[in-house]
């Protein structure tokens, strides 16, 4: 009898482990889905740190730095993008728009009207120099309307969403067999209860732990190498990718204290 009480806590202690572990990872997957991986937080980083309005007044200033290095009127940048038009461009390729041909941003047809009212005779040279000026117009406007890292973000979100979607359902389904069978060890469900709230606890610890590792670890710190408003817009994103995690860990403390509350009261009514 003595070696199967000790039998028996010992598997019910690897059980409420194992449960400690399932019920973490649906926190973290969830954590996850609801911070770092929702194209709907991304976006809203991106508007409330006002990325776009950094962007576009670093883009139009180059277009001028480049027409001007060209000889031609900087104000010629205003006749490409209106106000806020590259702006709005900028945020209909966030959400989801297909990206626009670069030759088609209107350079072209700015410069060879410019040349038409100024009466330059079109030689093999200046043709060759517009071409140039409106390739590299266009090359400054992708750049900046169009930039590598949402690309790279919804990439990395197609790819690693399915996944921890796929580890939140698996985990919570695991947790779930785990209870059945600590209740289903033990005839006391006080008894079964405890094992239940030591994994919920030991759960609740490891969340607040990585929580306080993604707030100080220094994840997201890219100072000196990106622009201002870049950093400004990682900020954003990093703190508010972070409200779930806080959530969680507070619900998750929160359900623990009941859990062992509950095996308080049931332990005085026994």
């Amino acid at each position: 009898m003595h070696k199967e009480r000790k039998f028996r806590t010992a598997s019910s202690l690897a059980v409420a482990i194992a449960l400690s572990v399932a019920v973490f990872l649906l926190f973290f997957s969830i954590e996850l889905l609801a911070g770092y991986l929702s194209p709907r937080l991304f976006q809203e980083s991106l508007r409330l740190s006002d990325y776009g309005t950094g962007m576009e007044q670093e883009m139009l200033q180059k277009q001028k730095e480049l027409f001007s290095s060209y000889g031609l009127p900087e104000s010629l940048t205003e006749e490409i993008w209106d106000e806020n038009a590259a702006y709005l461009a900028f945020y209909k390729y966030v959400d989801g728009s297909e990206m626009q041909d670069g030759e088609q941003f209107g350079q072209r047809e700015v410069i060879e009207k410019y040349l038409k009212e100024q009466d330059v005779y079109e030689t093999e040279s200046v043709k060759e120099a517009s071409d140039i000026l409106a390739s590299e117009s266009a090359a400054i406007c992708s750049r900046y309307i169009y930039p590598s890292f949402v690309t790279e973000y919804q990439s990395f979100i197609q790819e690693r969403k399915p996944l921890f979607f796929g580890i939140a359902v698996a985990s919570a389904v695991f947790a779930v067999l785990f209870i059945l069978i600590l209740f289903r060890w033990h005839h006391s469900r006080r008894h079964a209860l405890r094992y239940v709230a030591g994994g919920f606890f030991t759960a609740a610890v490891w969340n607040i732990a990585c929580a306080l590792a993604v707030r100080f670890g220094g994840w997201f710190s890219i100072s000196g190498v990106a622009s201002a408003d870049y950093e400004k817009f990682l900020d954003t994103l990093s703190s508010r990718s972070l409200y779930p995690f806080y959530l969680i860990s507070a619900v998750a403390a929160v359900l623990t204290v009941f859990l062992w509350i509950a095996v308080l009261r049931m332990r005085k009514h026994e």
